[in-house]
């Protein structure tokens, strides 16, 4: 735990800012006319059909590419009857494929997510909506207000939502960088619970060494987090979000007191470490 590659990656200055591009291939307009979630009949027999193929052929290739190991599904297991009116799970982002690995530690649930627009007129768009995602829409306020009501929906109807709370994918980094307040005021408002996923990595062994210097990863599950509806709803959301950072970083094996530890959840005063 708390591995520290040694790969040449540069990583922007600000902790929320995207490493990647996406090749764009086409122009969606994500105004409030937009479906951010698709109801449709056909779309719910293709999340069926995606489901049976996660477990048959993507999850075996995403902990063989991986080398994955999962900790902490008895978190999931003992709070069954916590979870069974849906759920906030969180996690860093540091992969392409750590959504696709983290489907596969909280099988068999599926989950919606928001996701960045940009995605929608690229290469995946379809892989991405089929796996529940929301597109972030950036321009106009009655899209923003449509893409609001979807993620509430969600959550209302008693589902899993996942967030990655850092706002963008940075290859391989590891420390929990600063996260957007929106997930922990959404628990807050409709009391769910907030479970914590964190991926750290480790040195590639084996053949894996064969393949490069790119790490395998461990991904954990934390305990559930829950809303204290004593306090005012900005102060639960706080708690929540400093709590889940706190949890997060100790998953990866960074303590209290150690150089990388940051509670410090402004995004323009963070520091990269690496």
């Amino acid at each position: 735990m708390y591995y520290r590659h040694e790969l040449d990656i540069k990583y922007p200055e600000k902790s929320d800012e995207h490493m990647i591009t996406v090749k764009h291939l086409r122009d969606v307009n994500f105004d409030e006319n937009y479906p951010f979630r698709d109801r449709t009949f056909w779309y719910k027999v293709k999340r069926g059909l995606y489901f049976l193929l996660l477990n048959t052929i993507v999850f075996p290739v995403a902990r063989i590419k991986h080398g994955l190991r999962i900790y902490g599904r008895k978190n999931l297991r003992k709070n069954k009857e916590l979870l069974k009116d849906g759920a906030i799970t969180i996690s860093n982002h540091v992969m392409m494929w750590d959504f696709l690995c983290i489907l596969r530690a909280i099988r068999p649930h599926l989950v919606f997510f928001p996701a960045w627009a940009t995605n929608f007129e690229g290469p995946n768009a379809g892989c991405i909506r089929i796996s529940g995602g929301i597109p972030v829409p950036d321009k106009h306020i009655r899209a923003k207000l449509k893409f609001k009501e979807a993620m509430e929906s969600v959550l209302k109807e008693g589902k899993w939502l996942h967030v990655f709370p850092e706002g963008s994918m940075w290859w391989y980094y590891p420390d929990i960088r600063p996260f957007k307040s929106t997930t922990f005021k959404l628990a807050v408002k409709y009391n769910k619970p907030i479970i914590p996923i964190s991926i750290s990595f480790r040195p590639p062994k084996g053949i894996y060494k064969l393949f490069g210097k790119k790490p395998q990863a461990d991904l954990h599950i934390g305990e559930p987090l829950l809303p204290d509806l004593s306090l005012s709803k900005g102060d639960a959301a706080l708690k929540l979000q400093l709590d889940a950072s706190r949890i997060m970083q100790e998953m990866n094996g960074i303590k209290e007191g150690d150089p990388t530890f940051s509670l410090n959840q402004n995004i323009d005063e963070y520091v990269k470490t690496m």
